[in-house]
């Protein structure tokens, strides 16, 4: 599928610029840049199904920031103040165009993308910790723990196929 990344393509371009200079250093880093970028491309779809694209504009403006920073830490006053409202305002906006809290959004999106390096890639618990936002590793365990009933390896070795995989 060929797609216009629209206002995404400057997030995508400065997330594999971030990789290219992650790369001397840090390898790691660097292919979790490239990780990002390509998760961000999985979640393009048509404007008709982005739910975000027909709630008030503060919303898609907050869902916005939150993919392209999610890696970083975030806080909703910055979020809103980003958005051009008030914190309790973008509350109530974005409670009633997704059905959860901006807390809640972040911290799903994140143990979605935490769960999709740990079955698609071969980055290690750290780096997986580190992209999505949670680089203390305990906080990561224990979120993985709640999210998915399983540990940050467990997740990889419950993918069928896995060569970590209990079964082979």
């Amino acid at each position: 599928m060929v797609q216009h990344a629209g206002p995404d393509l400057a997030l995508l371009t400065a997330r594999l610029r971030q990789a290219l200079a992650a790369w001397p250093n840090s390898p790691a880093r660097a292919a979790a840049e490239v990780w990002a970028a390509l998760w961000r491309v999985t979640q393009f779809a048509p404007p008709r199904e982005r739910n975000t694209q027909a709630a008030h504009p503060a919303v898609a403006a907050a869902v916005a920031l939150i993919e392209a920073r999610l890696g970083q830490p975030l806080t909703v006053p910055e979020i809103a103040a980003a958005a051009r409202v008030s914190h309790s305002h973008l509350t109530r906006l974005f409670r009633a165009a997704t059905g959860e809290t901006v807390v809640g959004y972040i911290r799903v999106r994140r143990m979605e993308r935490a769960r999709h390096f740990r079955q698609a890639t071969t980055l290690s618990v750290p780096a997986v910790a580190a992209s999505v936002g949670i680089p203390d590793l305990q906080a990561f365990n224990k979120a993985c723990r709640r999210a998915f009933g399983a540990s940050p390896r467990g997740i990889r070795a419950a993918q069928p196929g896995s060569p970590h995989s209990p079964a082979q």
